[in-house]
């Protein structure tokens, strides 16, 4: 009896051992992420645009020209036999990307993919990146309106490090700490000697790798390396946190175009009182900010970002911590160009936080283009209004959350023009104004647009303890100061703004 029950449980455990090895994600096969990555953002595309539209698939940035190739092409695929929209010929635009001299797997601004679709007669331009992110990587797909050059829609996936991407991403910095395939490190025995020899080394299409291993104080760089193009330059401490201080005024890095600057693990950036610009300006390049960095501790008076200033470049923040900077004019991030209506700007938050910030709060809008999905807006403080946002541009938020701000007007947000589009799960609840708009307030000299789709706005009345909350300089609760929403006498809410708001005001 006891030999018999012995031989069931072998056959039993070898069953058991079959299935496993034979499932998905069981150790005789991987699920590859990747593929299912790509078919679930086809689903979200079709959802997204309009049926029967005519789109192009533009590009995918990436370090890896293949990968980006085999993304286009399996986005392609999924299209055609989906059958929602009708797809740009691959051929045709591999023409037309020779005739303009842009890289499918480096960046292409909103400008030229607008143009690019008005050529094709195209509705929408589809276009994404594939960056790290901790031990795996995140893919990012985004639709963008060729009419209006809005944002119809953007699919965020993070993804394991599969078979099929790695063989992929053999270029990539970080597919293998210390790895010598693909990426290089640069060597030297500081900061200052390893950007020296980028700068006489530096060449096109390579991802090189500076690796802080003590803290240093710099002198400002600018990130350009003439006749070179698709540069990455990851920044990252060794093996605890490093502390890159700014030893003189100006900016301690200017990202160039050709250029993507990534902070990565262990690294903060700090700057000091009386400085007179960012801690990093973006011109025309690409700066991502992942976990693991800081950018803390810059006063830059009458400057323009504390922080992060955005101008003509991308600002991709998927991680990490931008707190306790100051400057009038968006104390932690400063998106456009001072004293221009250009809005080749963009600022993509998908994670991080933006908090303790002073003077012009979280992150101020001057032209060009915030997209919030995800991460915290908090605890950050104006002198005027916004103390989370201030937008005079376009503030799309399907995500994350604005919390704990303080300000005169819109202790969350305020829109002094352009357009604000809430929707999905975006959050704005327990901001504090002494004006009016405890959550959201609006200038009502100017011309905007508010639609509200989704989201939460709260308000005093639908949650006294934490809900947003108009107070007077005494502390005292004002009766009727749009505690959710204000926008002008006749229109504000007090306890909550629900969903299916969608209005236009011209200088009300």
């Amino acid at each position: 009896m006891k030999s018999n029950f012995s031989l069931l449980g072998l056959i039993l455990a070898l069953s058991i051992l079959s299935c496993v090895s034979s499932s998905p994600g069981g150790n005789g096969q991987n699920i590859d992420e990747l593929n299912i990555a790509i078919r679930n953002a086809s689903d979200y595309l079709n959802k997204n645009i309009p049926g029967g539209s005519k789109i192009v698939i533009l590009n995918i940035q990436s370090v890896s020209h293949d990968l980006s190739d085999y993304i286009i092409d399996e986005l392609i695929a999924n299209a055609v036999n989906d059958k929602v929209f009708t797809v740009v010929d691959r051929q045709q635009l591999d023409e037309i990307r020779s005739e303009q001299n842009f890289q499918l797997s480096g960046e292409v601004d909103d400008a030229d993919a607008v143009a690019i679709g008005k050529f094709f007669g195209a509705q929408t331009i589809v276009s994404g990146a594939v960056n790290r992110f901790g031990t795996g990587y995140r893919i990012i797909i985004r639709a963008l309106e060729v009419k209006t050059a809005r944002i119809q829609g953007q699919y965020n996936r993070n993804i394991a490090a599969s078979k099929t991407i790695n063989s992929y991403m053999a270029g990539d910095s970080s597919i293998t700490e210390g790895s010598s395939t693909g990426a290089i490190t640069v060597t030297g025995n500081s900061l200052a000697e390893k950007f020296a020899w980028l700068q006489r080394n530096a060449e096109s299409h390579k991802t090189y790798i500076l690796v802080a291993n003590k803290n240093e104080n710099i002198v400002p760089h600018t990130l350009e390396y003439k006749g070179t193009i698709n540069i990455t330059i990851a920044l990252r401490g060794d093996t605890e946190n490093r502390i890159i201080r700014l030893m003189s005024n100006g900016v301690m890095f200017t990202v160039r175009p050709n250029v993507t600057f990534v902070l990565e693990n262990n690294i903060t950036l700090q700057g000091h009182k009386g400085n007179n610009g960012s801690m990093i300006r973006v011109e025309g390049g690409t700066l991502i900010m992942k976990s693991g960095s800081t950018i803390t501790g810059n006063e830059s008076p009458f400057g323009y970002g504390g922080g992060v200033s955005v101008g003509e470049g991308t600002f991709e923040m998927t991680g990490g911590i931008i707190s306790g900077n100051e400057s009038p004019f968006g104390g932690g991030v400063y998106v456009g160009e001072a004293f221009s209506l250009d809005n080749s700007s963009t600022f993509n938050m998908s994670g991080g936080t933006i908090s303790g910030n002073t003077s012009g709060g979280g992150v101020s809008v001057g032209s060009g283009t915030f997209n919030m999905s995800g991460g915290t807006i908090t605890g950050n403080t104006s002198i005027s209004n916004g103390g989370g946002v201030s937008s005079s541009s376009n503030f799309t938020m399907t995500g994350g959350t604005i919390s704990g701000n303080k300000a005169r007007s819109g202790g969350g947000a305020y829109i002094v023009a352009g357009t604000f589009d809430i929707r999905g799960n975006a959050i704005i609840t327990n901001n504090t104004a002494t004006g009016e708009g405890g959550g959201v307030s609006f200038h009502t000299g100017h011309i905007f647009y508010f639609n509200k789709s989704g989201g939460t706005i709260t308000g005093y009345n639908s949650d006294p303890n934490n809900g947003n909350v108009v107070r007077d300089d005494t502390g005292t609760i004002v009766r009727r100061g749009g505690h959710a929403v204000y926008i002008n006498e006749n229109f504000r809410e007090e306890n909550t703004a629900g969903p299916g708001v969608n209005l236009s005001f011209e200088n009300e």
